[in-house]
């Protein structure tokens, strides 16, 4: 991410971070499993390809999140699907609320990001071009704490 996409994010995250917090990472995370799409459209990506003669035209595509992390809080914002930078701010969580699994993967690192509160988890990848947003993905989870196990 490029300095005026950083400083962009930074401007928007502003009204939702409290005085004398500080940003310490931002990163970019991809969304939901791949298999997990495919599979919700797999019926009609097969159709596509048949009627196509083969030529596959559906596109499908996890949706992109960046992510703030900060000394007290994880802030979510939307991907602008047109541009690729930083959207509309979604919502925030302090970090005493969220916990990630072990990740996962090697070219592809995959963990969840766990909300205490809710039900729902986040499956979550860290793409890993270009390089920088790969490094960046790795800082931020290096910087969130990991689920404990019941089992511990």
């Amino acid at each position: 991410m490029g300095a005026r996409r950083e400083r962009r994010l930074l401007e928007t995250a502003a009204p939702m971070m409290q005085p004398g917090e500080t940003p310490e990472v931002i990163a970019m995370a991809k969304v939901g499993s791949l298999r997990k799409v495919l599979g919700e459209h797999f019926a009609l990506s097969v159709a596509t390809a048949v009627l196509s003669g083969g030529t596959m035209f559906s596109i499908t595509s996890q949706r992109e999140l960046y992510l703030l992390l900060t000394d007290r809080q994880l802030l979510f914002f939307e991907a602008d699907v047109h541009t690729g930078g930083p959207g509309k701010a979604l919502f925030g969580v302090p970090r005493t609320h969220v916990a990630i699994t072990e990740p996962t993967g090697g070219f592809l690192v995959k963990f969840e990001l766990r909300i205490h509160g809710w039900d729902q988890v986040l499956a979550l990848s860290m793409p890993p071009f270009p390089p920088s947003m790969r490094k960046k993905g790795l800082r931020l989870i290096a910087g969130l704490p990991r689920l404990q196990h019941a089992n511990s």
